[in-house]
């Protein structure tokens, strides 16, 4: 027949040649490329998991120093009047926090958002016996208006590190 099907055995012979080749080929490039893939996975996937639960720990302490800015903003009837209630923090906490042994010092940004609208707390907190407490909170409303909730040094704050 001629036209390379099975009936003339021409086909067939052709098909298992090149399959061979075919077959060479990928077992050859199949062990470089499963080399890479196990490579990957034993260097970079462990790396990625490592950084996001650094990231996601470090997240939680500072949640954990926001909280008291949080409770000013939702008791604040300046940031009610413009966000409405109820009050939620959004996420990410941003910013920079140290604590060591109880002891520590933040700088933070918390998104705030209510039914009326939306902002950012800006909070400067201490830590002292493993409590933060807020030294200075101020609101920043999406138009950009800043409502002073806590002036700085406020309470047992001793006015930054």
């Amino acid at each position: 027949m001629g036209d390379g099907s099975a009936a003339d055995g021409a086909g067939a012979d052709l098909t298992a040649e090149t399959g061979k080749r075919l077959g060479n080929k990928r077992h050859g490039g199949g062990r470089l490329r499963n080399g890479l893939v196990i490579a990957t996975v034993l260097c970079v996937f462990p790396a990625l998991i490592l950084g996001a639960l650094s990231w996601f720990l470090a997240s939680a302490r500072r949640q954990a120093a926001a909280e008291p800015a949080i409770f000013l903003a939702q008791s604040s009837e300046a940031v009610i009047a413009r966000l409405g209630e109820p009050i939620s923090a959004g996420w990410p906490v941003r910013g920079w926090l140290q604590a060591k042994n109880g002891e520590g010092a933040a700088r933070l940004r918390i998104p705030v958002s209510g039914p009326k609208g939306s902002g950012v707390l800006e909070e400067t907190a201490e830590q002292r016996e493993k409590l933060w407490t807020a030294c200075a909170v101020e609101f920043v409303a999406a138009d950009g208006e800043r409502l002073l909730l806590r002036a700085g040094n406020a309470g047992s704050c001793s006015g930054g590190r």
